[in-house]
């Protein structure tokens, strides 16, 4: 209390010791003077309650005793004191509860962090404002042994082996990945169980695929055309469009303007994707499969040879196997982080972008930049160039009589399309089938380059140039021809 307002005479409530949890303990004491400078001497009345032995802060009394304390120690008048302390223990009490009741907010939390529960709710929110090594390391550890229970992997399965699985998205995560339906069933609407379908997919493709099985690669490798889709597309635009906002730029890998003739879907899938690294099973034969091929014995996926996705768009389908489909989808387990990124998205409406998710995207990227760094492959290939350059100002339903002035031999026929031909449609077909040549060998290194053809060159010479130029490109660039000279209706 202030030392104006205290009366000499009067009794009053003194502070003996002050508690954590529970209202401070007093002494009734009265004032026998006010001595200045914050002090004053009182009696004490009643010692009231004894402080803790040695507790820190207590200042014990005896009854009568005469002290002199300083002021701010006596708290109220002594009629007051019963209704203060009552407040302070209210106050106290409903703070103890609060506390209690985060504490135990906070247990539940932890306790529910690796139930997997296919009918959990989509969270709002993945994202973890902290995350403490050693105990993300514990908690992905006991993931291994869900992800054991939750596909009845059976007793020979070890959680180290499915380690590499469960690594780079947050751990919450993985635990709702795990939550789906190991027999590919879909989960109620908004669960989690219905939202990670696709990634919980990958991952066990990925497992299988990394298993061998007496030098044969497993399982089958998903193709990307049949994996994404429009709201994959849309999910790369909004991660564009967040960076710009920004002031920043995510490029990507360079992908080639495609011909028409190459599927509709795929190329529409080609700016965001065709950079995509395909794995292709080990063959000496002429058809492209995958890994996991029953027709081939093949290196896992990730040891096998790989191609961009753009490329294979360009052999479809004639050089791809029946069985299989052809090369499929190599960085699964990357992949499947970046699904699981899109689906969460869409499922929230298409709204905003954790970190988390766009992590997804660019873990891709990296992946795709890594393999290309084993190959030594640059960012722009021969092919890439080759592939640029024909397919702008393509001939389209021309193309069929240039090509068959240059291909014609005396087995395939082409010499009566030929005479079909009035002279003017000949010299028209003799013109587009030299720039075309002239195009295909400017996109040459010099060190590969042809003189240039002269304007007059005849059918002879251009049969000659054309059948230099495809046995050289023959394992370089895939249907030369349909490049060349598109050859509309082709198969």
């Amino acid at each position: 209390m202030k030392q104006a307002d205290l009366l000499v005479g009067n009794e009053y409530a003194f502070q003996t010791y002050k508690s954590y949890n529970a209202a401070p303990l007093a002494a009734r004491v009265r004032i026998v003077s006010v001595d200045g400078r914050g002090k004053a001497t009182v009696r004490v009345v009643d010692p009231g309650k004894k402080p803790p032995k040695n507790a820190w802060g207590a200042r014990p009394v005896k009854r009568n005793e005469q002290v002199q304390v300083a002021t701010r120690d006596i708290v109220c008048p002594w009629d007051e004191w019963a209704d203060r302390a009552a407040s302070i223990d209210a106050d106290l009490a409903a703070r103890a509860a609060k506390q209690r009741e985060w504490w135990d907010d906070i247990e539940r939390q932890q306790a529910d962090r690796l139930v997997v529960n296919p009918e959990r709710a989509l969270p709002e929110e993945y994202d973890e404002e902290h995350v403490y090594a050693e105990t993300d390391a514990d908690e992905r550890a006991a993931l291994g042994k869900e992800y054991i229970k939750a596909r009845g992997l059976g007793i020979y399965a070890t959680p180290d082996k499915l380690t590499p699985l469960l690594v780079d998205l947050p751990v919450l995560v993985l635990r709702d990945i795990l939550a789906t339906n190991p027999h590919r069933r879909i989960g109620s609407a908004d669960t989690v169980a219905a939202t990670f379908m696709r990634s919980a997919e990958l991952l066990e493709q990925a497992r299988v695929a990394a298993m061998d099985r007496h030098g044969h690669a497993s399982g089958d490798i998903p193709q990307p055309d049949r994996l994404l889709g429009e709201a994959d597309i849309a999910f790369v635009d909004a991660i564009h469009e967040n960076i710009a906002v920004s002031g920043g730029e995510l490029l990507l890998p360079p992908v080639p303007a495609l011909p028409d003739w190459v599927d509709e879907h795929e190329r529409s899938m080609a700016p965001s994707f065709g950079w995509l690294r395909l794995a292709v099973g080990d063959t000496s034969g002429e058809r492209l499969h995958s890994p996991g091929c029953r027709s081939v014995r093949s290196r896992h996926v990730l040891e096998a040879d790989h191609m961009p996705w753009w490329l294979l768009m360009l052999e479809k389908p004639q050089r791809l196997c029946g069985r299989c489909d052809g090369p499929g989808v190599r960085d699964l387990v990357p992949m499947a982080g970046f699904v699981a990124a899109v689906d969460v998205w869409h499922a929230r409406g298409r709204d905003r972008i954790e970190r988390w998710q766009q992590a997804t995207f660019q873990r891709l990227l990296s992946t795709a930049a890594a393999a290309r760094t084993q190959m030594l492959e640059p960012d722009i290939t021969l092919t890439w160039r080759i592939v640029a350059a024909l397919t702008d100002n393509a001939p389209g339903e021309n193309g069929w009589a240039a090509y068959a002035a240059v291909a014609a031999t005396r087995w395939n026929r082409f010499d009566e399309e030929l005479g079909k031909l009035t002279p003017p449609e000949l010299e028209a077909a003799r013109v587009v089938a030299r720039d075309r040549l002239t195009t295909l060998a400017e996109a040459l290194p010099s060190s590969q380059r042809p003189l240039p053809l002269p304007q007059a060159a005849d059918l002879n010479v251009l049969r000659q140039r054309y059948t230099h130029l495809k046995k050289l490109l023959q394992d370089t660039v895939p249907q030369l021809d349909r490049l060349l000279f598109t050859l509309p209706g082709a198969i």
